[in-house]
């Protein structure tokens, strides 16, 4: 039997991608859909494109909200699917991306079925990379520093029991709902989890995501709900301090040096003090390595 899934779309003033994003989940033809869009009150010309493509969605709505992780919980409280996900109004699904997570769901039995996803500039059938998740256990996740978890939201799909057991969005964060949602439903006793092996969605790069816009919020965020998880012996506190501290650390100087290579000056050296604050051995010995790399190629920048 075909299990229905649910794709909630939150949105504000996404107009310029929001017809793309949701043709590609209407366009697949999959027998058991239920598109939702949560828009939060729009100007730009969204509210056209809802009316416009409304009878064929299931529900749409555009007020006023708190944010992305409301319209979110908002979506996944109507939700009736039993395979559940959320596709932000700037990404995409893929071709037949809903009839591989059914199958993959239907074959595995699996609570999260979890694909690939295409990171693209221009159009989806251009990607510049792919990106391949892995890792989705528990306590491992908590360790987002070590690489050893590498998730995904758009290509990751769980079921409505699954979510409501773990305690749904948390809708006070503003940009690791989705890191905080896999690491309580990771924790949940016996879960399972499938991979497929192939792009279920495209990720579009561009100034003014948040993962991009907001990178230095993000990391505090995901520091912050990684520690709420540490009790209990599941992590060592100080050497998983001491962890979290370097990669911070490691990431505001990567920070410092795009800002720097686009003549950011004064946001360059706040970086660089956030740096210093987190890690300043760490971060000095990643500056001075940074410096010697230009040295030895002087025609690079920081």
């Amino acid at each position: 039997m075909t299990p229905r899934i649910t794709i909630v779309t939150p949105s504000f003033n996404q107009g310029r991608f929001l017809e793309e994003t949701l043709r590609s989940v209407l366009d697949q033809g999959y027998p058991d859909l239920e598109l939702m869009v949560f828009d939060g009150g729009s100007t730009d010309g969204s509210v056209e494109i809802l009316e416009r493509l409304g009878p064929r969605l299931a529900y749409w709505e555009s007020v006023p909200d708190e944010g992305q992780s409301h319209a979110i919980e908002k979506g996944m409280r109507r939700a009736t699917g039993e395979l559940l996900n959320w596709l932000n109004s700037d990404d995409v699904l893929l071709p037949g991306s809903l009839r591989r997570i059914a199958e993959a769901y239907r074959e595995s039995g699996a609570e999260l079925v979890v694909g690939e996803d295409d990171h693209f500039t221009d159009a989806p059938g251009r990607p510049v990379r792919r990106f391949r998740p892995q890792g989705y256990a528990f306590p491992e996740c908590l360790r987002f520093w070590s690489g050893g978890f590498r998730y995904h939201q758009p290509c990751t799909f769980f079921t409505r029991d699954l979510y409501l057991r773990s305690g749904g969005i948390d809708r006070t964060l503003h940009y690791v709902m989705d890191y905080d949602l896999y690491c309580r439903m990771l924790a949940v006793p016996g879960v399972r989890v499938a991979y497929v092996g192939e792009p279920l969605s495209a990720f579009r790069l561009h100034e003014d995501a948040k993962t991009s816009a907001f990178r230095g919020k993000f990391l505090d965020e995901q520091r912050a709900v990684s520690r709420r998880y540490w009790s209990g012996g599941r992590l060592e506190e100080g050497i998983a301090l001491a962890e979290m501290n370097r990669y911070s650390a490691m990431s505001r100087v990567f920070l410092a040096a795009d800002a720097f290579r686009r003549r950011r000056l004064a946001e360059s050296a706040r970086w660089a003090l956030d740096a210093l604050r987190f890690s300043p051995g760490h971060a000095v010995g990643v500056f001075l390595a940074r410096g010697a790399r230009r040295l030895s190629r002087p025609s690079e920048s920081l």
